[in-house]
């Protein structure tokens, strides 16, 4: 038989699994959606080259680029795909925020990326919902038959 004391340790690990979970879903997916919401909304955008791909079965282009100002960028795409090939010295549509122009996306690889990126967001605030609905010391009664005086 379980004591009382057994029993709120093991609705704390729980809890705490899924906070954890919530907490790595919001990096993995958090971080690229609000990276590209940034520069979908701020960004310029303008032409650079790829200079090198890195990887081996999914190929990361390192972008050049030149700013507004002049000054000469590489990036390092964030996201790397087998479903989209790109050549060394082919040009390619990117977006970059000019207080950092080192926080730049290929925009192709930037908005095939939003699904994937809202999906882990979405799944996060979940675990983070039932962490949190875990930890309250009582428990959580939704009732839809009570109607409204």
């Amino acid at each position: 038989m379980q004591t009382p004391d057994s029993k709120k340790k093991k609705k704390t690990s729980y809890a705490a699994l899924l906070l954890l979970a919530a907490l790595i879903l919001f990096i993995v997916g958090g971080y690229p959606l609000a990276k590209q919401l940034a520069l979908d909304t701020f960004g310029v955008k303008t032409t650079g080259r790829v200079i090198a791909l890195t990887g081996s079965k999914n190929k990361a282009p390192i972008v050049q680029f030149t700013t507004a100002d002049g000054r000469e960028v590489e990036f390092k795409s964030g996201l790397a795909t087998n479903l989209v090939s790109f050549a060394k010295g082919e040009k390619v549509e990117i977006q970059y925020l000019t207080a950092a122009p080192a926080i730049a996306e290929v925009t192709l690889l930037g908005r095939l990326d939003y699904f994937s990126s809202i999906g882990a967001t979405c799944l996060g605030i979940f675990f983070l919902m039932g962490g949190l609905v875990a930890l309250r010391s009582k428990p959580l009664v939704l009732d839809f038959g009570r109607k409204k005086p």
